[in-house]
């Protein structure tokens, strides 16, 4: 037998039973270790090799990708966090809701008898309190309607968690208990601790879930799904070298002596234990993915979280995954067929998939993103339901978006005005925007209230006139429609780069995580992005330093960012039209060769078009900051190793260990 110098876990035998813990598992003879993180997995070696030898295994396994699973743990811990906070602030107002009824009922003598002695101690009188009978009676019928409204909500997003308003144990996961406190002081008992379920619907190793497992500190219980027999088979077996296989009713600390009858949720112990001990904190299911999510269509079944991490696009498993999570839960995607969304060659092949048309412009990988949006928001809009981006990322070969679902009508009206189809230049690359709806406000002259009424917008854009475009008289080109709202919930990406700080050595990308969360925090919510050296080259001009380009467009009040999609790049509200001008005023102190012009050529239309804004190229002291100059960062991946890219699809069936 191997042995692996990796951290304290349980030994597994030839039958994978979980044996008392030792310093190290034990590795079986035929199989080797990947350590990530916290975790350790097993997988088969490869027929060439030795037990004791490492390689290639025939599963899928992609180690680049391990910057993926720290952000996820980073994403998911902050939006747990975020959703403890909202869900304690929902109890507490819960809670005070109660008590302002109790007192309700005891101003209406529904109290007992030393509440009434207390009334008539302070002179309040009979008379005087049926004085106040109908307004008490009132309120206290409102706020009992209020309250069972709140307890069914609560009931339908969190299962038993929050399903009335009392404290839940420290063990809690959505059991609740009953605490002592003083109603008059106003002192509210233990806050409760709502604990969630992770769906990882398309796990492989299981190494994602069992990361989850141990890194997640409000993590309820993952399921580890996937379709294929021997990748449940490595599942169950990585589960259990990390001690992580169920340890029965018995291993709950005071069942000593009980039979597994007697052990039941109660007082002594909580759902959530005994489930745990008797299905484990990672629970490995075979079957299909899609197939099981619509499984767990019903309110009380669904996950509060789920993983979509495929081999290719996402979008088959959309529908499925819109209908099994929770209200206000997290969705986690990823679709690595860059090639499709930011590619030129399968316009064809991006609608077909996402809905929408692909751009051949630089800006592709930016609108990758947003064609993946696009299909997330209509998806959800089919089911009443809602996205709310926390965080949409381009990265190395794929896109990685974490989003909330919720539920609303209302907000589902306004999708079609935060989408959008974009009229481009196939030359200078100009993007011009046209909405598919208009949202209109309107203040009521009465309460005040503020009315949403939703149109037709106008079209096309105001820029586009004919089928050429005004700035150098290339044919117009169309992408989309796509997402035309924000790619990031500013707030969320604070707090996940907080908590990136704060824990940097739990994560060996941390440095890469930190850097890519600053540059998407700084991001301005203006779409797309260009280049100075693709602006200079459409001038055969020389590219002006990105500090200058960046003091022009400040200098004339405009916003200015980088873009985490690709290096050199900028993002501004500045119309295109200023952009060109910008070159233009470079221009005239560092002249084009005018003999490499030829007559025609786009260069030459631009050239020949007249400056129209003033600007200035002095610099600005505020673009060091804004271009995040001032701060050390590792902004854009530097290729880790040789052939570094999307790694090849597992092969169907591991060979047995020797």
């Amino acid at each position: 037998m191997a042995h692996a110098e990796i951290p304290t876990m349980t030994a597994v035998d030839e039958t994978m039973r979980v044996e008392e813990p030792q310093t190290a598992p034990t590795v079986p003879e035929g199989f080797v270790v990947h350590t990530e993180s916290t975790t350790s997995i097993l997988f088969a070696a490869p027929p060439s090799s030795s037990s004791t030898s490492s390689g290639t295994a025939p599963v899928f396994l992609n180690p680049v990708q391990e910057y993926n699973r720290d952000l996820s743990v980073v994403a998911i811990r902050t939006w747990s966090e975020t959703r403890q906070a909202e869900k304690r602030k929902y109890w507490e107002e819960g809670l005070r809701r109660k008590w302002a009824r109790k007192r309700v009922r005891d101003l209406n003598g529904g109290g007992d008898g030393g509440e009434k002695f207390a009334r008539k101690a302070t002179g309040t009188g009979e008379d005087e309190g049926k004085g106040k009978g109908k307004e008490a009676t009132a309120t206290l019928k409102e706020g009992d309607a209020d309250g069972q409204a709140d307890a069914k909500r609560r009931k339908a997003e969190d299962g038993t968690a929050a399903a009335a308003p009392v404290a839940v144990g420290a063990g809690g996961s959505g059991e609740a208990t009953t605490t002592t406190t003083t109603r008059e002081e106003g002192t509210l008992p233990p806050a409760p601790t709502f604990k969630f379920s992770l769906l990882e619907a398309l796990s492989a190793t299981g190494l994602r879930a069992i990361r989850y497992a141990k890194e997640l500190p409000l993590l309820r219980y993952v399921i580890a799904n996937d379709l294929s027999a021997s990748a449940v088979e490595d599942i169950r077996r990585n589960i259990a070298f990390n001690g992580l296989a169920p340890k029965g009713l018995h291993s709950i600390p005071g069942t000593e002596g009980m039979t597994e009858d007697e052990i039941k949720p109660g007082k002594e112990f909580s759902k959530a234990q005994i489930e745990e001990a008797k299905l484990g904190k990672v629970r490995a299911n075979e079957g299909d993915a899609c197939v099981f999510m619509c499984q767990h269509r019903a309110e009380e079944a669904r996950f509060d979280c789920v993983d979509l991490d495929p081999y290719g696009s996402a979008v088959p498993f959309l529908d499925a995954a819109m209908n099994a999570i929770a209200d206000g839960g997290l969705m986690c995607v990823t679709c690595t067929d860059m090639g499709v969304l930011a590619g030129h060659n399968y316009p064809e092949k991006a609608f077909t998939h996402y809905g929408g048309v692909c751009v051949n412009a630089e800006y592709s990988h930016e609108v990758g993103l947003r064609l993946v949006l696009h299909s997330l928001a209509t998806t959800a809009a089919r089911y009443g339901r809602y996205i709310e981006p926390q965080l949409s990322l381009s990265i190395d070969f794929y896109v990685r978006l974490f989003i909330r679902v919720r539920t609303g009508p209302k907000e589902v009206k306004a999708v079609p005005s935060k989408t959008a189809l974009v009229y481009y230049c196939h030359t200078c690359q100009s993007p011009h925007w046209q909405p598919f709806g208009r949202v209109q406000e309107r203040v009521s002259e009465k309460n005040g209230n503020v009315n949403l009424t939703y149109h037709v917008p106008a079209g096309p854009p105001e820029q586009v006139k004919g089928d050429r475009c005004s700035e150098c008289g290339g044919k117009f080109h169309i992408g989309g429609p796509m997402w035309a709202a924000p790619l990031h919930n500013k707030a969320f990406v604070r707090d996940m780069l907080t908590h990136v700080e704060e824990h940097a050595s739990d994560f060996k990308t941390s440095d890469r995580i930190k850097g890519m969360l600053t540059v998407a925090l700084s991001e301005t919510e203006a779409p797309l992005y260009f280049s100075p050296s693709k602006m200079a080259s459409l001038f055969n001009a020389t590219c002006p330093p990105i500090s200058t380009f960046g003091s022009a467009l400040l200098n004339a009040g405009y916003e200015i960012s980088r873009s985490h999609a690709v290096a050199g790049s900028i993002k501004t509200n500045a119309p295109r039209t200023f952009v060109h001008d910008v070159i233009r005023e470079w221009i005239k102190s560092n002249p084009v060769m005018m003999k490499n012009v030829k007559d025609g050529s786009p260069a030459k239309s631009l050239l020949a078009k007249e400056q129209t804004h003033e600007v200035s190229l002095a610099h600005n002291p505020k673009v060091t900051e804004a271009l995040l100059d001032n701060i050390k960062l590792v902004r854009y991946q530097i290729n880790p190793q040789a052939n570094w890219g999307p790694a090849r699809a597992a092969i169907r069936g591991a060979p047995p260990p020797k």
